[in-house]
């Protein structure tokens, strides 16, 4: 399943095909503009430049907000969720703090590391905004907000293949007396360690301390079923901290 971009997500999502490919590392930190916080209702270069970010990180926003610079609802529900994700005080404002991890996350507008455009189809799963890229042509073409491992349990960064695809996989991880964990639309990658879909992750979202046994989890059970049907064995597999 494709997200459905905006205008502003398709201009950026173009910047990947630039021939100058960076390495993923965010945008060296800076002062924050003078006009934050931003609010609802706000405009200006600095809401476009937020918009901008939100638009690479896979928010949806609406072309009425972008195209006019506005913090409309779109913006302000994309930073909420961004604020939530990042374990922030989730209040839809774009205070100095929000805008500090927005850049640190999402500074380097358009760019990938060059394993992830180095064949016709890539995953390039960055740690640090906790997303999933799929890559095809040099093209992100869909987005996934995922979750790694806890501490101790670390979902291993470097480069792999898809060496198995199991759409009904399940996991022993509670023990073997206890019913096995389902974890469909497997993508081994590296042993044991597979993107997958997570019911788990699905109903609890992001919290402090939560985590996979080291596999990628994904929440949005349509998107991975539309990743595992798309994706081959012996795909490209890319993990990195941005």
């Amino acid at each position: 399943m494709k997200h459905r971009w905006t205008a502003v997500a398709a201009a950026v999502l173009a910047l990947a095909l630039v021939p100058a490919v960076g390495t993923g590392t965010a945008a060296a930190a800076g002062p924050a503009p003078d006009d934050l916080p931003l609010v609802h209702g706000d405009r200006g270069a600095t809401v476009a430049k937020a918009q901008h970010r939100l638009a690479w990180l896979g928010y949806e926003l609406r072309e009425k907000e972008t195209s006019s610079t506005y913090y409309g609802r779109s913006t302000r529900a994309a930073v909420k969720k961004f604020q939530q994700k990042f374990f922030m005080p989730v209040n839809g404002k774009l205070n100095k703090d929000t805008w500090k991890m927005l850049k640190k996350v999402g500074g380097s507008v358009g760019e990938l590391p060059k394993k992830c455009l180095s064949e016709k189809k890539t995953l390039c799963i960055d740690k640090t905004s906790k997303l999933l890229r799929y890559v095809h042509k040099g093209k992100v073409v869909q987005t996934l907000d995922v979750r790694f491992g806890v501490p101790g349990l670390d979902t291993p960064t470097g480069t792999y293949r898809v060496w198995y695809k199991d759409r009904y996989a399940t996991s022993g991880i509670n023990g073997p007396n206890a019913p096995r964990a389902p974890m469909p639309y497997a993508l081994f990658f590296n042993g044991d360690i597979a993107v997958h879909y997570s019911p788990t992750f699905a109903a609890s979202g992001y919290y402090p301390g939560g985590g996979s046994h080291g596999c990628v989890n994904v929440a949005d059970l349509k998107g991975v079923a539309w990743l595992f049907d798309q994706f081959p064995a012996g795909g490209l597999v890319h993990v990195y901290w941005g």
